[in-house]
C-alpha cells in the first residue's frame, strides 16, 4: 500500500506527488559567494579570504587547484616500435 501526503492547495487537500509548487511565479536565485573561510596560500604564505584572488596568485604562481585541472590528452606509446628498445635494455641489464 502506498501511502501519500496530503498538501492545501485551493483550500482543497491535494497529493503532495500532484500538487503544483506554491511560489511558480516566483523566481529563485542562487547566489555563490566569493568569500571562503581565510586560508594561507602555499605557494606565497599569504592569507586570502576571497577565492578569486586566491585562484588568481595560484594561476600567477603556474599553479593549478586540485580537482579543476582540465585533463590533457593522453599520449601512447607504439609498443611495436619500442619493443626491440626494450629488450636490448634488458639484454644490457643481464636480464
Amino acid at each position: 500500500m502506498i501511502r501519500d501526503t496530503f498538501v492545501m492547495r485551493g483550500g482543497k487537500l491535494v497529493p503532495k506527488s500532484l500538487a503544483a509548487p506554491l511560489n511558480s511565479n516566483s523566481k529563485n536565485y542562487h547566489v555563490i559567494s566569493d568569500t571562503m573561510r581565510p586560508m594561507r596560500h602555499p605557494s606565497n604564505g599569504k592569507i586570502y579570504d576571497s577565492k578569486s584572488r586566491f585562484r588568481a596568485e595560484t594561476k600567477a604562481r603556474g599553479c593549478v587547484e586540485i580537482g579543476n585541472e582540465q585533463p590533457k590528452p593522453r599520449k601512447f606509446i607504439d609498443m611495436p616500435a619500442v619493443g626491440p628498445d626494450i629488450a636490448r635494455a634488458i639484454q644490457e641489464l643481464g636480464g
